[in-house]
């Protein structure tokens, strides 16, 4: 069912303000507003201040002529045949219009006709379909219709007034009582003491059908008898709409008042935030410098640059260094050294949580402040304050679980060129060594040693040569890898801190302070339906 004129939209306002209050822990004062809420419900009709009144009735009855008498002019044409249209016709004030359109467009108005009736300046009178059993469609609208509008005014005449399928209709809307009418039309053809027992017989059937004190009006729409006093209730109607309508009002603006006023908004004043933004962003920060601080992004650069360093020996390294990169595996050196998931897997065992907690808890609470003492602790609780440490650690936890499944030690091709390179510079340096070692263990003797000629150094044996030459090699290679790996672990390292660091910051700021940004949603619910004026 949609919501049609003003104080529909201000209750369905308010429904959404009971359940924003709900979800903060203000269950007393929403139930009560929801109780405000059901009983403006339950008065139904136009939630306007027109006053919205069908004309319905079966085909012949004059349903069309009793609207021209009270227009005064033709608005509906009067037919005795079947209808002429499947949709209603609109009789509004013209100052109304504006106020009515949401209600016609969703009825399918197909024509509206405006006027400057004084009289029945604030009614809106719609001239339905006929309602013959033969068109279910028409009663279906009749029943659509009748909890959106203020009252239904049904016209009979006295050859259909006893129709046993008319009556059997009106015992199905009798829980709508209240907003029945009655028009016994073509009273012009009956004779007065037939007139009187007529309007006798039919109020004894309606109150057989479950309508207790039915509402009869008798008119002629051809002689224009009855049509004044018709008119006059009418106005008389809406004017008692006006004034109910104005106390549910004020009923529903009490109620999210008291709404408002157990979140901590001042309804003459507006909506404010609980916490001052610049205060927030002050305390935001201290959470997550706190954060970064366990975390130690500087640490976990220097863990990524070692790893990356350890990568690369590994794969390029002389045969010595490829030797203590084992070592230091199997001793566990490397894992301490150079295991950045470890490291942020760590993160609690630097440092204690209150550097995290202690601006968050302070945010929470003094936002919790700014409520009135009846519902501060309510609030409070919907903050998350006594969890909030708990929280924190998984927000944390997230964040670097998050990080350290991302995190990738990137291989370079350079190293595996240079470890052929430095596999090539070992054998060499190892041949050499043997050589030397076998002169040594020979004394010399018999074993011809070819030299070359070194400046400075004149004839440097070739064995020794190698020997210096693998060395050079693998030195210059050492060198070259460890600049290359050391460019490459300096960017790896930048990035996956910025990474983590970014990941950390985000996660606290929209985590640890989610439920602040959950109460601060549910208030401006609750704020928008205690605002003043039209919305």
């Amino acid at each position: 069912m949609i919501e049609i004129g003003p104080l529909d939209e201000a209750v369905a306002r308010l429904r959404t303000a009971v359940e924003a209050a709900r979800s903060i822990g203000l269950e007393a004062e929403a139930a009560e507003a929801r109780q405000v809420a059901r009983r403006i419900g339950r008065r139904s009709g136009f939630g306007g201040t027109v006053y919205v009144m069908a004309l319905a009735g079966g085909t012949g009855v004059g349903k069309s002529s009793v609207l021209n008498a009270l227009a005064g002019e033709e608005i509906s044409p009067a037919r005795a045949i079947r209808p002429t249209t499947d949709a209603p016709i609109a009789w509004v004030a013209t100052p109304r219009l504006l106020e009515l359109g949401g209600l016609l467009e969703w009825l399918k108005v197909e024509r509206t006709l405006t006027h400057q009736h004084r009289a029945l300046a604030d009614v809106c009178i719609l001239d339905l379909p006929d309602v013959d059993s033969v068109r279910d469609a028409h009663r279906a609208m009749v029943d659509t219709l009748l909890p959106r509008i203020d009252a239904v005014t049904w016209v009979v005449d006295p050859e259909k007034y006893d129709d046993a399928r008319v009556h059997a209709y009106w015992r199905e809307l009798a829980p709508h009582a209240d907003r029945l009418r009655f028009v016994l039309n073509k009273a012009d053809r009956l004779a007065p003491d037939d007139r009187a027992t007529v309007v006798e017989d039919l109020r004894r059937r309606l109150v057989a059908d479950g309508i207790p004190r039915p509402v009869i009006h008798v008119v002629s729409a051809t002689t224009g008898e009855g049509i004044d006093e018709l008119r006059t209730r009418l106005a008389d109607a809406a004017h008692a709409k006006v004034i109910v309508a104005a106390k549910l009002e004020a009923d529903r603006a009490e109620a999210a008042d008291a709404l408002a006023t157990a979140a901590g908004i001042d309804p003459t004043d507006g909506l404010q935030p609980l916490l001052p933004v610049a205060r927030r962003d002050e305390l935001v920060q201290e959470a997550i410098d706190g954060a970064l601080a366990l975390v130690d992004a500087p640490g976990l650069g220097r863990q990524v640059r070692e790893a990356v360093l350890q990568r690369a020996r590994t794969r390029g390294g002389s045969l010595l260094g490829r030797g203590l990169a084992l070592a230091g595996k199997m001793t566990g050196r490397e894992r301490r050294r150079a295991d950045p998931g470890a490291f942020l897997a760590a993160w609690r065992t630097r440092g204690a949580m209150g550097r995290v907690l202690n601006p968050v808890r302070a945010a929470l609470v003094e936002a919790a402040s700014a409520t009135p003492p009846p519902s501060r602790g309510r609030i409070l609780e919907a903050l998350g304050t006594p969890t909030a440490e708990a929280d924190l650690a998984r927000v944390i936890d997230r964040a670097t679980r998050a990080a350290a499944t991302d995190l990738v030690i990137p291989r370079s091709l350079l190293w595996s060129l240079i470890g052929a390179l430095q596999l090539v510079a070992g054998a060499v340096l190892i041949f050499a060594a043997a050589w030397i070692g076998i002169l040594v263990v020979a004394g010399g003797s018999g074993i011809p040693v070819g030299t070359v000629e070194a400046p400075v150094l004149g004839p440097v044996p070739v064995p020794l040569l190698l020997l210096a030459a693998a060395i050079l090699v693998s030195a210059v290679l050492g060198w070259i890898l460890g600049l290359h790996a050391g460019w490459i672990g300096r960017r790896v390292a930048a990035a996956v801190s910025g990474r983590v660091v970014r990941a950390v910051a985000e996660s606290v700021e929209r985590d640890a302070f989610s439920r602040l940004n959950e109460v601060e949603a549910a208030r401006v619910a609750i704020a928008a339906a205690a605002a003043r004026g039209p919305r």
